[in-house]
């Protein structure tokens, strides 16, 4: 499918913005994930999983670089097509619900220079990738 170059363009030019508030965004959008999912704090046992929390900072400021590098090599996802089998395991389940908390902690930040669209496809691009090897 592939991203146009005004999906890219918005894509790379708010992140410009998150790129310095990575710790607190991706903290954020795990502590939204876990509200609404209460589910997914089973595969996060030993972190402290309270709002604000070390574990949480350290861990979704680790998500958030991920995707800043998916932005930077937005060109060429196809070099993360064997993360998913041979490190991260992830579940298409559980990364969706954790993009969607990541896009409405964007859109909660971000307002008007939040492009919706071209994030949701994006992320779901570099999903699919994740998980096709």
């Amino acid at each position: 499918m592939g991203l146009s170059d005004s999906e890219k363009a918005a894509v790379s030019s708010l992140w410009v913005k998150i790129a310095p508030q990575t710790n607190k965004l991706g903290a954020e959008s795990m502590e939204r994930l876990f509200q609404a999912h209460p589910e997914t704090k089973s595969f996060f046992s030993k972190f402290d999983v309270t709002p604000g929390s070390q574990d949480l900072l350290t861990h979704g400021g680790k998500i958030f670089n991920a995707i800043g590098e998916a932005v930077k090599n937005v060109d060429n996802l196809k070099k993360y097509q064997d993360l998913h089998t041979n490190k991260l395991k992830l579940s298409m389940d559980h990364m969706k619900l954790m993009f969607v908390a990541v896009q409405e902690v964007l859109s909660g930040h971000f307002g008007g220079d939040f492009n919706q669209a071209a994030w949701s496809k994006f992320l779901n691009e570099v999903g699919a990738m994740l998980i096709s090897s």
